[in-house]
């Protein structure tokens, strides 16, 4: 598989899991998840700049484009849904640029591995050679190097609604 189809996949992977997590075995849940890719401009409008959402389902994206890739979560239920964790993956044809969650008391959590999360800053262990020996340093990550973001939300209230999204570039 070429590197073009490979994000292909990814991104296609990233837009279908939302769908599925709704319906593979959570016929019963009241959470109702919808994924959505926007493309983001800055247009003047009455003299001032602002951003234009548009929706890149019916148009491609080129290199240098910001994204932002958005997950809509509706608690269709009359209880409340607690600690409720929600994972997107940063595209690979994509450079993480930030994130928001419009809740209170969210936690960010990031990974560069898919695995294993942490709060900002991450850190991780490089080997540099320093007088001829090679030496195990903890460096900072670059936000650039996130591969995915999970959201923990302590409660979303039964008819609550949740909009949390990551901003990217296209490589």
């Amino acid at each position: 598989m070429n590197k073009t189809q490979m994000t292909k996949a990814l991104v296609a992977a990233l837009l279908a899991a939302p769908a599925l997590a709704g319906s593979a075995g959570a016929q019963n849940s009241p959470l109702k998840v919808t994924a959505s890719t926007l493309l983001v401009t800055e247009v003047k409008a009455d003299g001032k700049t602002v951003e234009k959402l548009t929706d890149t389902a019916n148009r491609g994206v080129s290199p240098g484009d910001l994204l932002q890739l958005q997950q809509r979560v509706e608690n269709t239920g009359r209880g409340a849904v607690r600690q409720l964790k929600l994972n997107m993956a940063v595209p690979a044809a994509t450079t993480f640029l930030g994130q928001q969650c419009d809740v209170q008391g969210v936690t960010a959590l990031f990974s560069i591995d898919g695995r294993t999360y942490a709060a900002e800053p991450l850190k991780k262990f490089v080997t540099v050679t320093e007088n001829g020996q090679d030496v195990k340093k903890e460096v900072t990550v670059n936000p650039s190097e996130y591969t995915n973001v999970r959201w923990q939300l302590p409660e979303l209230k039964g008819g609550g609604v949740v909009t949390c999204f990551i901003r990217a570039t296209v490589k």
